[in-house]
């Protein structure tokens, strides 16, 4: 079976879904590596069918070098291995980098976004400084120590 005759199970979904290296920072050869090929479906199917996705940390790769707009393959139970084998082909020989360079740009977003935390407007953190009972170690308001039951 061809990746082109793969594309008749090929299906369409919008969903997304953390390594020792940010995904945006390795090398295509390393994100190849990292592309895990795993059941999309939220629940087991009952018949043992499989929607095959292919992910890259918390990205979900394009299939479009498969099937236009695809993003998983909807594999019946007797042909997952199969599938499962062409996918992993299909990564090892390069047919799908490009799908893994876009995932990598979208992590490299995400991992570039300022983090912004803000305290929540009925706290005053000015206020705390300077009070009694907030040295290193103490709680900043009475009843806010941690008992032994509390480290549970």
């Amino acid at each position: 079976m061809s990746l082109a005759q793969l594309a008749q199970f090929a299906a369409t979904n919008n969903n997304t879904r953390a390594a020792s290296k940010a995904v945006h920072t390795l090398t295509t050869e390393e994100a190849r590596e990292r592309v895990i090929i795993k059941d999309g479906s939220k629940k087991a199917a009952e018949d043992g069918s499989q929607a095959l996705t292919l992910v890259l940390g918390k990205y979900t790769l394009a299939l479009d070098a498969i099937a236009p707009k695809a993003t998983r393959i909807n594999a019946p139970a007797d042909k997952v291995e199969e599938f499962t084998g062409l996918l992993q082909e299909a990564i090892d020989n390069g047919t799908l980098d490009e799908a893994i360079v876009e995932a990598q740009a979208k992590a490299k977003v995400t991992a570039e976004k300022p983090r912004v935390v803000t305290a929540p407007a009925s706290v005053d953190l000015d206020a705390l400084e300077g009070e009694e009972g907030t040295e290193e170690g103490e709680a900043p308001f009475e009843g806010d120590e941690l008992g032994e039951d509390d480290l549970g």
